[in-house]
C-alpha cells in the first residue's frame, strides 16, 4: 500500500509542477490541437478532472496541451493567450474568475479558435458552451436538507433555528460563488439561523485550520455546509481534533472525492451531491472536435435533453479501470442558457451511506493512492 500510495503522490506533483503538459497521439484521421487551461490541481478531484483530458484526446488521436494555474487568474489568461498564440485549433478553460477570464475569450475570437468551458465558466456570451452541474442548485438541495434537519432534529423541534457553520472555496472564485449563493438562497430564508463562515479555498488543510480556529472560539454548530470535498474533510478533522460529538452535526458537502466516501461510511458526513469529474473534459473535446468539423450546428439546441446513447464517451481503461464505464453519471443532460452562451447542465448524483459503496461513483475506482 505504501509503494501505491508514492506512485499516487508522484503522480500528483507532476500534475502540480509541470505548468505544461503536452501529448500526441497518431490515432485519428485528422489530428486537432486542443488546449486546456484549468485553474488549479490541488486534490484527487482535480487531479483526475485534468488527467481525463489528456486520457480522453490520446485515446481518441487528438494532440494535446494542459496548463494549471495555481489558482491564479493573471496566470492563466498569461497561459492561455500563448496557448492561443501557438495556435491550437480548440481551447477549455475551467477558470479561475469568471470576469477577469473575459479576455481569453476576446484573444481566442480574433483568431478564430472556439473556446468551451468546463467545471468553472467564462462570463462572456461567445464561449461556444459550458459543461458543467449546477452548483447554485445543488448549494441549494443541501440548503434545504440542512433546513430539514434543523427543524426535525435540533430543539426547539418544528422550527427551523441553529448555528450552520460555512466552508467557503476561494473568494471571487465562479464555483465558490455559485456554490454559496445557491445555499443562501435557501438558508437565509431562516432568520433564526445563523451562519458563520470560514474560508477554506477549497483544500483541506486551510479549511481545518480555519475551522479549528473558528471552532475554538465556540463550538456550538449544528450543522456544517460544504462547497467542496477536501474543505469538508478538514472541517470534519477540525471537529475530531477538537472532541466534538460529529454525530450530533449534520455534515453536507460537494464532491464525493475518496476522503468524503470514507467519512461517510464512518458516519460522519451525512450527504453528498457529486459531479462526473471524469466526463467534464471529455464532452468538451467530443462537442468541440464536432464543432470545428460541421460548424455550429453541430452543437446542441437549448431545451434538448442529451442522453447517455446520444454521444459517444470512451477510451482506453487507464490504472486498470475504465473511467467512463458509468454513462448516467452526467446523464441526461439538460441544454439551457447561461452568461450568455449554452450550458450543458449535467446531472449530479446523491450519495449517503446508502450508496457511499456503489461503482458507479467515480472516487470509488480502485487508483493507487486513493
Amino acid at each position: 500500500m505504501g509503494k501505491m500510495k508514492v506512485r499516487f503522490i508522484g503522480m500528483l506533483i507532476a500534475a502540480l509542477f509541470l505548468v505544461t503538459l503536452v501529448g500526441v497521439s497518431v490515432n485519428a484521421s485528422k489530428t486537432y490541437l486542443i488546449g486546456l487551461d484549468v485553474k488549479i490541481i490541488s486534490n484527487t478531484w482535480e487531479w483526475l478532472f485534468g488527467q481525463s483530458f489528456q486520457w480522453y484526446c490520446t485515446d481518441n488521436g487528438y494532440v494535446w496541451v494542459m496548463n494549471e494555474a495555481g489558482g491564479d487568474p493573471a496566470k492563466q489568461l498569461t497561459q492561455s493567450k500563448r496557448m492561443i498564440e501557438t495556435g491550437v485549433d480548440g481551447l477549455i478553460v475551467c477558470a479561475q474568475d469568471k470576469n477577469a477570464s473575459k479576455p481569453i475569450v476576446d484573444w481566442a475570437l480574433e483568431a478564430n479558435i472556439p473556446v468551451f468551458t468546463t467545471d468553472a465558466d467564462i462570463n462572456h456570451p461567445d464561449v461556444k458552451m459550458y459543461i458543467g452541474f449546477s452548483g447554485y442548485l445543488a448549494g441549494q438541495k443541501l440548503g434545504g436538507k440542512i433546513v430539514e434537519h434543523l427543524k426535525n432534529e435540533v430543539e426547539p423541534i418544528g422550527q427551523v433555528k441553529g448555528r450552520v457553520l460555512e466552508m467557503l472555496g476561494p473568494l471571487g472564485g465562479a464555483s465558490a460563488i455559485d456554490r454559496s449563493e445557491g445555499f443562501h438562497s435557501i438558508i437565509d430564508e431562516y432568520p433564526d439561523v445563523e451562519v458563520v463562515q470560514a474560508v477554506g479555498e477549497f483544500q483541506e488543510t486551510p479549511a481545518k485550520r480555519e475551522a479549528l480556529a473558528l471552532l475554538r472560539r465556540d463550538s456550538n454548530i449544528d450543522a456544517v455546509y460544504s462547497a467542496n470535498g477536501p474543505m469538508c474533510v478538514g472541517a470534519v478533522e477540525a471537529m475530531r481534533d477538537l472532541d466534538m460529538d460529529i454525530a450530533k452535526v449534520f455534515v453536507a458537502t460537494m464532491d464525493a472525492n475518496p476522503g468524503v466516501l470514507n467519512k461517510i461510511r464512518a458516519g460522519e458526513i451525512d450527504i453528498c451531491v457529486d459531479q462526473p469529474c471524469p466526463f467534464y473534459n471529455p464532452i468538451a473535446v467530443y462537442y468541440l472536435v464536432k464543432y470545428l468539423e460541421e460548424g455550429e450546428g453541430a452543437l446542441p439546441k437549448v431545451g434538448e435533453v442529451i442522453n447517455a446513447e446520444d454521444i459517444d464517451i470512451s477510451g482506453e481503461e487507464h490504472l486498470g479501470a475504465d473511467i467512463w464505464a458509468n454513462k448516467t453519471a452526467w446523464a441526461p443532460a439538460k441544454i439551457g442558457m447561461i452568461n450568455g452562451h449554452l450550458w450543458f447542465q449535467t446531472n449530479a448524483i446523491e450519495v449517503t451511506e446508502e450508496n457511499v459503496d456503489a461503482g458507479y461513483l467515480w472516487a470509488n475506482v480502485e487508483v493507487a493512492g486513493w
